[in-house]
């Protein structure tokens, strides 16, 4: 029964996905007047360097439970990835104290699309090694979630609360991992109500999302008028 809820997941979480990857990058597309020349480029290497941290706490937080049990690495896993990766896509907006808001704000969502990229790139040449073409293909529609979680803990971030905008992006990452992580660790029926809790948090991503990034463009035309 748990294999027919993890297929309804996936299938819905493809469909969330398609529509996330577009507005997202239309939204990008109309921030690009807002957005200093290079910044691109820097947002590649703060993805880089998040990915890099990230890779290396999840290893470090993992390597003597994998070695100790499969199912409580990927159980452990399905907890720690959300603090873990949305800590490190922040790293822009938290170091970088000296920028305007605005670019701040900008160059994380920024990241946090490279850091999406770097990942599912990584997942699909895998999944493509192992012959297993529609996974590969999969993987990719949903890079764009790693923004839309990002943009959770920036719009509580210009309101004047990082720590709360943090922990909402890092538990709606966690349960929307949770799902397949704890499958694959043979959680068995357990799966079918995280199942229906990562749907909950795919439609609210799927209605909640033009509302986020419009409060995000708001913000940042307001404080460029404002700016002198």
């Amino acid at each position: 029964m748990e294999v027919a809820f993890v297929v309804l997941y996936a299938l819905v979480a493809v469909f969330v996905g398609v529509t996330v990857f577009i507005k997202t990058l239309s939204w990008f597309q109309k921030m690009e007047r807002f957005t200093p020349f290079g910044l691109s480029r820097l947002a590649v290497l703060w993805g880089f360097l998040a990915f890099i941290v990230a890779l290396a706490v999840e290893g470090i937080a993992l390597f003597y439970l994998w070695r100790t049990s499969k199912a409580l690495a990927f159980i452990a896993l399905a907890i720690l990835v959300g603090p873990i990766e949305e800590f490190s896509k922040l790293m822009p907006f938290i170091f970088r104290r000296s920028e305007g808001l605005p670019l701040r704000l900008t160059l994380t969502l920024k990241t946090a699309l490279a850091f999406g990229v770097i990942e599912g790139l990584l997942y699909f040449l895998a999944l493509l090694a192992s012959g297993n073409l529609v996974g590969a293909f999969l993987r990719l529609v949903v890079i764009t979630f790693h923004v839309v979680w990002t943009s959770f803990a920036l719009e509580k971030a210009v309101k004047g609360s990082l720590v709360l905008g943090y922990l909402k992006a890092s538990v709606v990452h966690s349960l929307y991992d949770a799902p397949l992580l704890l499958y694959l660790a043979g959680a068995g029926p357990a799966v079918v109500p995280l199942v229906l809790i990562g749907i909950v948090v795919l439609v609210y991503v799927y209605k909640d999302l033009d509302s986020i990034f419009m409060n995000l463009e708001n913000f940042v035309r307001g404080e460029l008028i404002s700016s002198p």
